[in-house]
């Protein structure tokens, strides 16, 4: 229906927006804080999410009632999709943001897509135009490092090989927890796997929840960036799945790492030269290749 296109493009969009102003807004508040802990950092975005999560989770999927908490595959999707993708991959990735930028670390770090394709390869789910993929992606990834070292202008992102390491860290880590993730969602529904999630990963990071005072100043950008990134671009990317094939919902989520790249100069004044720009477009085109069916 023209009606389900219409309403399945918008999610599209509300998606791409929200997973490209998440990044922007932990590059603000990095640049506002100065050395800011990734891991109390994103103990606090959690919190914020659980405190969202848990209620919708419970109205929509009787959470945790009938929540199949015996179940391996679940245990497995929520501590390996859900808490070593946050307390490792996700800590990464804030420390990448943190020095070298959201416009840098967030398209690197999106080669979990590749990633996941180059598996499904070897697998024979997919074609051989990934190869042509991740090709087109590695080149992107050369020309964002790239930049990062040439338009440093302090000594600690001059010296951007560790954060790009980093950002090329999470990608490994959300690749794997992808799979997790979608086990869990065999036995369970998402909202329920997500509120597990974020309770079990909360009480990992306890003694880092309690230091949330040392981001006084940037809670507001915490909790904006937990928003769009723990929540609503879940939600709204669960209701274009729910509308559309996923090649279509996943051709228009590459646009991503592009998008963030044109919202961090006004919103996290970084400096984007060429070089991340064409980068950016190189990594979204590899990205839709792979989603292309």
């Amino acid at each position: 229906m023209l009606g389900d296109s219409v309403l399945g493009l918008a999610a599209i969009i509300a998606t791409t927006l929200s997973w490209s102003l998440a990044p922007v807004f932990v590059s603000r508040a990095a640049r506002r804080k100065g050395n800011m802990s990734p891991l109390v950092f994103n103990a606090a975005r959690m919190l914020f999410a659980m405190i969202i999560l848990v209620p919708m989770a419970y109205l929509l999927e009787g959470f945790p009632l009938d929540t199949p908490w015996f179940s391996l595959r679940f245990e497995l999707g929520v501590w390996i999709g859900g808490v070593f993708s946050t307390v490792i991959g996700d800590t990464l990735f804030v420390y990448s943001v943190s020095v070298v930028g959201a416009s840098i670390a967030l398209p690197i770090s999106y080669l979990f897509v590749i990633w996941s394709a180059l598996y499904d390869y070897l697998r024979g789910v997919v074609g051989g135009k990934v190869l042509v993929a991740a090709g087109l992606a590695f080149i992107g990834v050369w020309l964002v490092s790239r930049s990062a070292r040439n338009d440093a202008k302090d000594e600690q992102a001059k010296n951007a090989t560790l954060p790009i390491m980093a950002a090329i860290g999470t990608s490994l880590v959300w690749a794997v927890s992808m799979y997790a993730y979608k086990a869990a969602m065999s036995v369970s529904g998402e909202y329920s796997v997500a509120a597990a999630r974020s309770v079990a990963t909360v009480a990992i990071l306890l003694p880092y929840v309690l230091r949330v005072k040392e981001l006084e100043g940037v809670l507001i950008d915490t909790f904006i960036s937990s928003f769009f990134g723990y929540f609503f671009g879940t939600v709204t990317f669960l209701v274009a799945l729910g509308l559309l094939p996923a090649s279509i919902v996943g051709v228009g989520i590459a646009l991503t790492p592009f998008v963030t790249q044109l919202l961090s100069i006004p919103l996290a004044r970084e400096k984007v030269g060429a070089e991340t720009i064409i980068g950016g477009i190189v990594l979204a085109i590899a990205i839709a290749l792979t989603q292309l069916r």
